[in-house]
């Protein structure tokens, strides 16, 4: 299995001018982005592609200097700040040959949720974790009867019939996996609608892509994953982390 790693965002929710780039958040002895890799590394994953734009050259200086014992490939998304993350998880899924997990580049969990998600769900999955059916910027998940995925709802409120039609099964996490021939699929499918899905956040793409696409819901009784976008989310995540080491691994 091959790793894709979405970095390529500026950040500018975080306002941190300290900090040359958001994955580079210091979490104990290390960073949101070196706690990935060597998670990775764990997993055994065959090639890591990192997906790259803001400050891009400290970034690649940065994880030479981690020494991973892992093969890395870096993207240039040079057109990272006019469009969204789901052009650079088409420009790595383009140099992917197999199976693939994809992560968010902004996000905190321990480390077993991640290792136990790779062992333990399907080809084509997406991490969940319970949420606030209310919050209106998660990503929500919504399940069709069968149990399988029916749609992603992010930056909006569901509606009455989205609640009455189908289950809320939480929010998101930020890393799911696409088999070798489901990515060619994806890529197929953002290809025809390229113009539409080029500026849009991953889960606008996959809740088209369902319709032809059977994704299971893994979801993870751990609460202790997070989204970072703001100063307040990494004070919030970082104090959970200080006072958890064990859980985080």
């Amino acid at each position: 299995m091959e790793a894709i790693i979405l970095l390529a965002g500026y950040g500018s929710r975080l306002n941190r001018q300290d900090v040359p780039h958001k994955s580079l958040l210091p979490f104990g002895d290390g960073t949101l982005l070196s706690r990935h890799l060597f998670c990775l590394q764990e997993l055994k994953i065959d090639r890591a592609h990192l997906v790259l734009g803001h400050n891009k050259e400290t970034v690649e200086d940065y994880v030479r200097g981690l020494n991973l014992d892992m093969p890395i490939e870096f993207i240039d998304n040079k057109v990272y700040r006019t469009t969204g993350n789901t052009l650079s998880m088409v420009m790595a899924l383009r140099q992917c040959s197999g199976d693939v997990l994809i992560l968010d580049g902004d996000v905190l969990y321990p480390r077993s949720v991640l290792t136990d998600y790779a062992h333990q769900s399907g080809p084509a999955s997406f991490a969940l974790v319970s949420g606030d059916i209310d919050d209106e910027e998660s990503a929500k998940v919504l399940l069709k009867p069968s149990g399988i995925i029916q749609a992603f709802i992010t930056k909006r409120h569901l509606t009455g019939a989205e609640k009455s039609q189908f289950k809320f099964a939480g929010e998101a996490i930020g890393f799911f996996k696409l088999s070798g021939q489901d990515a060619r699929k994806f890529i197929d499918l953002y290809e025809k609608h390229e113009a539409e899905y080029e500026k849009v956040l991953w889960e606008i793409p996959f809740t088209e892509f369902a319709k032809e696409v059977d994704l299971e819901a893994w979801t993870t009784a751990d609460r202790n994953c997070f989204e970072i976008d703001t100063q307040e989310e990494y004070e919030h995540a970082l104090n959970l982390f200080e006072r958890n080491r064990d859980t985080y691994g």
